[in-house]
């Protein structure tokens, strides 16, 4: 605001200045020629006279014109409508301004009868009407567009006639004769006022600037109609929180049962965001839809669907939760016995959206893995020891690890953003694994190592003892929370650690 103020009072200056002097020299009258030594000259004086008439009416038009320019359309009628003034407006007003200027000088300083150049220029005018009629035309609906203001520069519209393609884009400008259009390939289209004024719009950015869309994904029709919109609508919100970024929360989409085929059942994905975006967001909603449907072990529905019951619709089965859980960082490396085992023992819970999963400051006995849906994580303000989650769990995140391994207090809160399945894997799950399985125990110990580092716990760096070996001191604080372990068979060759050496 200070910045348009400043520019213009740095337009308005100069002219102002001018204008002030000139009447000021008028104001002294016989003294100022006297002083100037052109009192005996008449010709001089009249010729004086002539000059600074035209040069006051001139330099008092150019002030008119920038403050209804600078001060009246950029600053009050541009903050009050929260648009910026056509460039048309202000040249017409200057126009109209440098129009009545010449007419006072005509009038006033030669002294010149205005009827009878009034009625010249009308026969010019007509002449000239005759001559240019589209051209007028063009100029005159543009007058119409700018006073009616059913488009605004900045806002985003389609055009569309029967028979022709439909154009859309963002309005640039309206102009004497032309309106410019950006497309959203980056080109301007330069359509003519009279033609502009004449076809049919929609106005996206009124009478609210985000508009409703949707994308369609079929799927089989024995995919529980709960678990399929669970699945697209955590897509949905992804795509559009990645493509919005920085700039504000995007409104919840919502998914709905459109129509059943044969080949299966259609699910529209109801989504709403700035005309802007909307070209964007479709084909990435469908982008996370595929990833979330893979992630849960289905696909969209062709005609010809297979008809093994074994496929996972109602949920992932056993054999796929065992491949889910070995592609968590923190299970890598365990055998398929192991991966059975916890695939066995988990259990299968779904969440509301709002619901919360995980209280930050409190301590927890389960871990969590997000198999459909999406979470969102908020770090205490009190705890400031560690944040290792991220803002957004998605299908395929682990929560929280250090929690059930090492014994810490939950470092966010967890709350579903939509429906969401999960899986969980609760203390005496853990224990019976690590019980069973030495080797998991180490190979556990050395993931969560590589997940969590030193400064993001409550351990600490000045803990860790002789030996300099992170793992090893991940998998010391385990053993407290897992006592009775079975230490892991190790070879000859094999570097035995000094945790260990204590603990034999």
């Amino acid at each position: 605001m200070r910045t348009t103020l400043r520019d213009a009072l740095s337009k308005i200056l100069l002219p102002g200045l001018l204008t002030v002097g000139i009447f000021t020299f008028f104001y002294l009258g016989g003294d100022a020629y006297q002083t100037f030594g052109l009192a005996a000259v008449d010709n001089t004086r009249r010729i004086l006279k002539y000059v600074l008439g035209v040069a006051a009416f001139l330099s008092l038009a150019v002030l008119a014109q920038r403050i209804i320019r600078y001060v009246i359309f950029d600053g009050i009628v541009a903050s009050a409508t929260g648009a910026p003034v056509p460039k048309l407006l202000s040249q017409i007003s200057g126009l109209l301004i440098y129009m009545v200027a010449l007419s006072a000088c005509a009038g006033i300083v030669f002294d010149q009868d205005l009827t009878v150049l009034w009625a010249a220029s009308g026969v010019a005018g007509l002449v000239l009407g005759m001559a240019l009629r589209e051209l007028l035309q063009d100029v005159f609906a543009g007058i119409a567009l700018n006073i009616d203001r059913a488009v605004r520069i900045g806002e985003y519209i389609q055009l569309h006639k029967a028979g022709e393609t439909a154009i859309n884009g963002q309005l640039l400008e309206i102009s004497w004769r032309t309106t410019r259009i950006k497309d959203f390939s980056g080109d301007v289209v330069i359509i003519p006022n009279s033609k502009f004024s004449a076809i049919t719009i929609t106005n996206f950015s009124q009478p609210e600037a985000t508009s409703y869309r949707s994308a369609i994904v079929t799927l089989d029709a024995r995919v529980p109609p709960a678990r399929a919109i669970r699945i697209l609508q955590a897509a949905a919100l992804e795509a559009l929180t990645g493509l919005i970024g920085d700039q504000g929360a995007p409104p919840q989409p919502w998914v709905e049962v459109k129509s059943i085929k044969p080949e299966g059942a259609e699910y529209a994905i109801y989504f709403k965001a700035e005309w802007r975006f909307l070209a964007s967001a479709r084909p990435l909603i469908l982008q996370a839809a595929l990833t979330h449907l893979a992630q849960a072990g289905l696909e969209p529905a062709v005609p010809r669907q297979n008809t093994d019951t074994e496929m996972g619709l109602q949920v992932p089965g056993k054999e796929r939760l065992a491949q889910l859980i070995g592609d968590a960082p923190l299970w890598r490396g365990l055998s398929r016995r192991d991966l059975d085992l916890l695939g066995e023992g988990a259990r299968l819970t779904v969440e509301q959206p709002g619901r919360v999963v995980a209280q930050a400051g409190e301590a927890g006995t389960v871990l969590y893995l997000v198999l459909e849906g999406l979470l969102s994580t908020e770090a205490s303000r009190r705890n400031g020891v560690r944040n290792s989650l991220p803002s957004m769990l998605r299908p395929g995140d682990l929560f929280d690890p250090a929690v059930v391994l090492l014994g810490e207090a939950h470092a966010c809160t967890v709350r579903a953003r939509t429906p969401a399945l999960l899986c969980e894997l609760d203390y005496d799950l853990v224990n019976r694994l690590f019980r069973s399985s030495p080797e998991a125990f180490d190979t556990v110990g050395r993931n969560l190592a590589a997940l969590v580092p030193a400064k993001a716990t409550s351990l600490g760096r000045e803990e860790m003892g002789e030996t300099g070996d992170w793992a090893e001191e991940i998998q010391r604080q385990m053993r407290h929370l897992f006592p009775g372990l079975a230490l892991p068979v190790r070879r000859d060759d094999a570097p035995v650690s000094l945790a260990a050496r204590k603990l034999t």
